[in-house]
């Protein structure tokens, strides 16, 4: 008989039977538990109510916005997850269930231990293996792992004989257990979970890593709001112990990759379920394109700590790197030996570097936002002072969790993210806790372009200075050409141009943008500027005979009768019918004609009847990078068109072209 535990829609019963460990033998006892943990949740934060798993499952199924992390996906499987991505042993949800029942009754406390080392990968090494067989789904898989090795002395090796192993599969959502469980252990990396920062989440799961917004001094920093919160779901919001984690005494990071995002289980889009005390933060939870230094430095501290047998005296929260033992490892925005140094930037444009503030305002105004950009800047005051910062236009895609941003860290502590900005204006100035800011404006490599960054100013206050709250005058969006501001008007610098609309041929066109600062935006001129590109002739078609490769079409046999391929008929040209166990019967017989007419491809009625698929094969001058090929109905112009070498309206002079008509032409 199938266990009920085996019909979950996750599949856990499957994921169970791939382990060898007993507690993960029956996974209805593993769901029975989270039922219970659910029923704890409720009471532990006030919100009593007669909890029907089924009906909180159809709610939940009603919610369909995407807050860009792996909680969107997981709807449709929350009910066997716990925290929305993770697998639960038997063992880790014992403990769980049991530290929620001790902190409801008031008169006990939970007990202090160290997590045990059973759930420790062995020798810094792991084995993989990948399950599906698609290209891009394996190239995201092996990236995420290079940045994770990047990042921390763990090292992913693809065997599949390893008895201890990760299996990266595409099931439904995405999800992992925490720390290794013995034998082959499952990560779900689904549809909608294709982003580098939500592998590199589910794998430092499988590493023993839990969600941030977890951790027993969670209420320092942010606040839940359980009102909005889906009935059934507020054990999700559960804070563990050093019971059941371990913190390595690293402060609380809002950045790191293992936060829930701002609207985690909530049941309206325009709601916020965790608010972050400090709102210049709001936006910086829930981010999912790398991991955060905190992140990194939990893994080296876990695993790599006895690397590196002498350590450097590294400052500002850097470490001794276990990668090279010779360098530190340094906080986001610092770098050089010993982290005392700014990060460098990836552009000139960016103008980085070092920055000294002193008793009146000065400006600061980035570039525009490009795809990847990554400038660094340090603003320092001198010794017993601090920096005050009055960020005055922001122009960057607004969105929950910012892929485009401008962070700035003003803590003592800069090995925690900055807050991350790109919506709204902070409501007041920003004055850091030291002598020095660190800021970073980064561009989403994958994000839209036109964006204009940042214009702020700073000074050196005193360190008991307050906040000030910013006059409402000066307003901001994030469009480039409707951001507002106050002062002269003044151009920034034009940024880079774009990429040519064409390669070749004569039509193609490039922009680039400028920002406008100050003055209400009403500066003389244009934000806009383009030039023509790709002049040059596009190269005829080598006649001359060189080597050739050979590839194929797949289509409906009773497809090709429509299509012209404007290919020589010959043997190589002649579709035949697949040899798969569908085309078997008719294969037989196909093969019979073909023996007796003493040929190897064979037309005819037979192989295209509706329901079949053939092959058609064909050669190309090769080797090349890219073979693309258009298939539409065929026109009597296209064969001339495939052999121009300019645009239409345009004509070749002395190998570029002009648009226009030559002189050979006219008349």
């Amino acid at each position: 008989m199938v266990k009920r535990g085996c019909l979950l829609l996750l599949g856990a019963c499957l994921v169970a039977a791939q382990f060898e460990a007993p507690e993960l033998q029956d996974a209805a006892q593993v769901q029975v538990l989270l039922d219970e943990i659910k029923i704890e949740g409720i009471r532990k934060f006030g919100a009593f109510s007669d909890y029907n798993p089924s009906k909180a499952r159809e709610l939940l199924q009603t919610v369909s916005f995407d807050d860009g992390t792996e909680a969107s996906v997981n709807r449709k499987v929350l009910d066997y997850l716990f925290e929305n991505d993770i697998v639960l042993t038997v063992p880790q949800a014992h403990t769980i269930l049991q530290d929620l029942k001790d902190q409801n009754a008031t008169e006990r406390q939970p007990r202090q231990a160290q997590p045990g080392e059973r759930y420790y990968w062995k020798d810094r090494r792991v084995a993989y293996t990948l399950k599906v067989q698609d290209d891009a789904w394996q190239s995201l898989i092996r990236r995420a792992l290079n940045h994770l090795e990047d990042q921390t002395c763990m090292r992913f090796y693809e065997d599949a004989d390893d008895k201890d192993r990760l299996e990266y599969t595409r099931a439904g959502g995405c999800w992992s257990n925490v720390g290794r469980i013995g034998g082959r252990q499952t990560v779900s990396i689904g549809y909608g979970c294709e982003a580098l920062g939500i592998v590199a989440h589910e794998t430092l799961h499988a590493l023993g890593l839990w969600h941030e917004q977890s951790r027993y001094d969670r209420d320092d920093y942010v606040n839940i709001d359980f009102g909005f919160i889906f009935p059934g779901t507020q054990s999700n919001f559960a804070k563990r112990t050093p019971k059941n984690s371990e913190n390595y005494d690293q402060r609380y990071d809002l950045g790191s990759v293992m936060h829930y995002g701002s609207k985690a289980f909530s049941t309206d889009y325009g709601t916020n379920t965790i608010i972050t005390k400090d709102s210049n933060y709001q936006r910086t939870i829930g981010q999912r394109q790398s991991i955060s230094f905190k992140d990194a430095r939990m893994i080296n501290l876990r695993y790599c700590d006895d690397i590196c047998t002498t350590k450097l005296d590294c400052k500002n929260g850097g470490y001794t790197d276990p990668n090279d033992c010779s360098v530190c490892r340094c906080p986001t925005g610092l770098g050089g030996r010993t982290c005392e140094d700014v990060a460098s930037s990836d552009q000139t444009e960016c103008r980085g570097g070092d920055y000294l503030a002193q008793s009146s305002w000065q400006s600061l105004q980035s570039p525009p936002v490009t795809r990847g950009l990554n400038c660094n800047y340090r603003i320092n005051a001198p010794a017993g002072e601090a920096v005050e910062i009055e960020v005055q236009e922001l122009s960057f895609p607004c969105v929950d969790s910012c892929s485009s941003f401008v962070e700035i860290k003003y803590l003592t502590d800069k090995t925690t993210t900055g807050a991350h900005l790109c919506c709204e204006l902070p409501a007041a100035t920003i004055i850091t806790e030291d002598n020095f800011a660190v800021l970073r404006l980064r561009g989403d490599p994958d994000g839209s372009q036109g964006y204009l960054g940042f214009t702020l100013r700073y000074r050196t206050v005193p360190k008991s200075e307050t906040p000030r709250p910013i006059p409402t005058t000066t307003t901001t969006t994030t469009q480039a050409t409707t951001t507002i501001g106050v002062g002269s008007p003044h151009w920034s610098d034009w940024g880079a141009w774009s990429t040519c609309t064409v390669a070749c041929g004569g039509c193609g066109e490039r922009t680039r943008v400028r920002a406008c600062y100050g003055g209400n935006g009403q500066c003389s001129g244009k934000n806009e500027d383009s030039q023509l590109c790709g002049q040059e002739a596009c190269p005829k078609p080598q006649t001359k005979r060189t080597t050739r490769c050979t590839g194929r079409l797949v289509l409906p046999c009773d497809l090709l009768d429509q299509l012209d391929f404007g290919t020589t008929h010959s043997a190589d040209a002649v579709a035949h019918l697949l040899s798969t166990q569908k085309n078997a019967n008719t294969l037989k017989r196909v093969r019979r004609e073909a023996s007796n007419r003493a040929r190897r491809f064979v037309n005819g009625n037979l192989q295209m009847a509706d329901g079949n698929f053939c092959e058609k094969r064909f050669s190309y001058n090769c080797p090349t990078s890219l073979l693309t090929i258009n298939i539409d109905r065929k026109t009597n112009s296209d064969v001339v068109q495939d052999n121009q070498e300019c645009c239409p309206g345009y004509y070749r002079s002395q190998g570029v072209c002009i648009q226009g008509k030559s002189l050979r032409t006219i008349g």
